[in-house]
C-alpha cells in the first residue's frame, strides 16, 4: 500500500515541508504530483519522478527526481517549481490575500492515483488578529499580534499590480509587528491606475500607525519593485521611518503606470505638484522584437527600454536622494532582473550612502521576484507572466529565485529586529 507521510498537514509558510512517500514495494518508480490554486483560482501543478529505496521510502528532503519540474533534492521543490496546469507552461502565481494555500499531493503510476494528501500552508495563525482599519482616508489591511502590548509597525507597499499584500502583512504580524498592507491604487475607492498619487497619503498612514493603540511609535517601510521606489522616495522626503526594506528597487523617480505598463503620466505628487520623472524611451527595435516574440510565443523583457532611457543626458536629476534618508536601508536585488536593472540600482545606492547600518543583498543569478513581501521560498516562484499571449520574462530561474527568497527572508527579519530592538 502506497502512503504519504507528512510531519504536519497544517504549517506556516516558513515552516519546512517534511514529506515522505512509502511505496508498496522497494525500488518502485512513482510520480509525485502537487497542485495548488492561486488567488485568481488558476491551478498550478508540479511533479517529480522518483524511485523508492530498499526500505520503500522516498524522502523529498534528500531525493532528487530523475525527471520533473525541478531536478535537485529539495523538500520544497514541488512548491517553488510549479507551472500553470492549463498551459503546462510557466505563468505568474498571484498571491495577495491572507487565505491559506491548499496544496494537494498525489502519488501516481501510469496516471493511476495510489495516495493523496492535502497540506494547508498558512500565512497567519491564531496568534495574529486582523484589525479594523478605522481611518476613512486609508485603504488596506491591518494585522497585529493578538496578545496585548505595543509593537513596532511596518507599512508594506505593493508594486505595479497595486492592491495590497495582505498575505505578507499577516505573516509579518506573527513575528511581533503591527503591519499595514497599504493600498494606494487599484483597490476599492482608489484610482485604478498608478497616477498622481499624493505622498501625503503615505505620511497620514505612517502617522496613523505611529499613534495606533498597538504601536510603540516606530514605523518601518517595506516596499517591492515600484513600491520599493516609493519607499526610498518616502524616506528621502519624510524623516519618520525606523528602517526601510526595498526589494528590486529603482533609485529613480519613474513615471506612472497604466495596465501595468509605464505611461507618460506622473506617478507621484508632493505639495500639489507632480514630481519630475524619468520618461521611458521605447526604441523601435523593442517594438519590432515585441511583435516578433508575441507571434513566436517567446518571452520578452524590458531591459532594452531601460538602457535607452538611462543613456540620455541629465537623467541624474530624476534620482531619488537616497543620501538624505536617515533610516538604515536593506536593499535586495537580482543580477538577472529583466524588468529593470535593480542590480545596477543597488550598486548606485551603495555608492551614494554612508550608513554603516545599511545592508545590501545581491543574488547574481536571481531575477525580479525574489523576496518578501512578494516571494516566499515555499510558494510558486515567479519568472514569467502570460498576458493574453504576451509572455513577459522577469528574470532568474525558479530555483534561483526560490533560493534568494529563502536566504533573504531571514535577513529581512533580522534587519527589522535589529532596528526595532
Amino acid at each position: 500500500m502506497t502512503e504519504i507521510r507528512v510531519k504536519k498537514d497544517k504549517l506556516m509558510i516558513d515552516e519546512p515541508l517534511d514529506i515522505k512517500v512509502y511505496t508498496s514495494e522497494p525500488n518502485q518508480q512513482v510520480t509525485i504530483r502537487m497542485e495548488v490554486d492561486d488567488d485568481e483560482q488558476k491551478t498550478f501543478h508540479s511533479y517529480g519522478d522518483f524511485t523508492s529505496d530498499e526500505s520503500y521510502e522516498i524522502d523529498l528532503n534528500t531525493a532528487a527526481p530523475v525527471n520533473g519540474t525541478y531536478h535537485q533534492a529539495d523538500g520544497a521543490g514541488l512548491l517553488w517549481s510549479m507551472i500553470s496546469k492549463k498551459t503546462n507552461k510557466d505563468d505568474y502565481f498571484v498571491k495577495k490575500s491572507d487565505k491559506n494555500l491548499e496544496a494537494t499531493l498525489y502519488v501516481t503510476t501510469d496516471d493511476e492515483i495510489h495516495a493523496t494528501e492535502v497540506i494547508t500552508i498558512r500565512f497567519k495563525d491564531d496568534s495574529v488578529e486582523k484589525i479594523e482599519l478605522d481611518h476613512d482616508d486609508i485603504k488596506g489591511n491591518l494585522y497585529a499580534p493578538a496578545a496585548p502590548g505595543s509593537y513596532p509597525s511596518v507599512m508594506i507597499l505593493s508594486g505595479s499590480d497595486g492592491g495590497n499584500e495582505a498575505h505578507a502583512a499577516s505573516y509579518l504580524a506573527g513575528k511581533g509587528y503591527l503591519v499595514l498592507a497599504l493600498s494606494y491604487f487599484n483597490d476599492e475607492g482608489l484610482n485604478e491606475h498608478l497616477e498622481k498619487v499624493d505622498l501625503a497619503y503615505f505620511k497620514r498612514a505612517a502617522d496613523y500607525l505611529s499613534h495606533h493603540e498597538k504601536s510603540n511609535g516606530k514605523v518601518n517601510l517595506a516596499g517591492y519593485s515600484k513600491g520599493a521606489e516609493l519607499a526610498l522616495l518616502l524616506g528621502s522626503v519624510f524623516n519618520c521611518f525606523q528602517s526601510i526594506v526595498a526589494g528590486s528597487a529603482s533609485n529613480y523617480v519613474t513615471s506612472g503606470m497604466k495596465g501595468g505598463i509605464f505611461a507618460p503620466v506622473p506617478g507621484w505628487m508632493l505639495d500639489g505638484e507632480a514630481l519630475p520623472y524619468l520618461k521611458m524611451k521605447f526604441p523601435v527595435s523593442f517594438m519590432f522584437s515585441t511583435i516578433k516574440n508575441y507571434i513566436r510565443k517567446r518571452p520578452m523583457y524590458f531591459l532594452e527600454i531601460w538602457k535607452k532611457s538611462l543613456g540620455r543626458k541629465n537623467v541624474s536629476e530624476y534620482k531619488i536622494r537616497v543620501d538624505k534618508i536617515d533610516a538604515p536601508l536593506l536593499i535586495i536585488s537580482g543580477g538577472d532582473d529583466k524588468l529593470w536593472p535593480s542590480g545596477n540600482f543597488n550598486d548606485e545606492i551603495q555608492k551614494e550612502r554612508n550608513n554603516e547600518n545599511d545592508i545590501y543583498l545581491s543574488y547574481k543569478k536571481a531575477g525580479h521576484f525574489i523576496s518578501f513581501p512578494y516571494s516566499f521560498y515555499q510558494s510558486p516562484a515567479n519568472v514569467h507572466m502570460d498576458l493574453d499571449g504576451m509572455i513577459i520574462n522577469f528574470g532568474g530561474t525558479k530555483h534561483e529565485n526560490a533560493q534568494a527568497a529563502e536566504d533573504s527572508l531571514g535577513k529581512i527579519l533580522a534587519f527589522l529586529e535589529q532596528n526595532n530592538g
